[in-house]
C-alpha cells in the first residue's frame, strides 16, 4: 500500500507543471553551445584550480578569477537564468513536500 502511494507521489511530481517546465528548459539549455561550452569550461578550469591548490601551487587563485568571470558570464545568460528560476522552483517544491511528509510521519509516530 505505502509503495503504491510512493508511486502515486512520484507520478504526480513528474506529471506537475513546474517540472515539466523545469525539464523543457533544460533542453533548450542543452540545445545552447554557447552556454554549453561555458559550462564545460568552468567545470574543466575548476578541476585545474583544485588540482593547483591540493598541490600547493598558488597560481589557483588566478584560475579561480578566471572561474569567477566566466560564472558571470554564464550567470548574465536569460536562458540559463531562467532555468536557473525554474530549477529553484521546482526545488522548493520538492522541499516543501518533504517537510510536510516528515510533518506528517512525526505527528503520527
Amino acid at each position: 500500500m505505502i509503495e503504491k502511494k510512493i508511486d502515486e507521489l512520484f507520478e504526480t511530481i513528474n506529471n506537475s507543471e513546474e517540472y515539466q517546465s523545469y525539464l523543457n528548459i533544460g533542453k533548450v539549455l542543452e540545445q545552447d553551445e554557447e552556454i554549453n561550452n561555458l559550462i564545460k569550461e568552468i567545470k574543466e578550469l575548476q578541476q585545474k584550480s583544485v588540482r593547483l591548490e591540493e598541490a600547493g601551487n598558488p597560481e589557483y587563485k588566478e584560475i579561480d578569477k578566471v572561474i569567477e568571470e566566466k560564472v558571470n558570464l554564464l550567470n548574465s545568460k536569460p536562458i540559463y537564468q531562467e532555468y536557473l528560476r525554474r530549477m529553484n522552483e521546482f526545488n522548493d517544491i520538492i522541499s516543501m513536500s518533504s517537510n510536510q511528509i516528515e510533518k506528517y510521519i512525526n505527528s503520527k509516530v
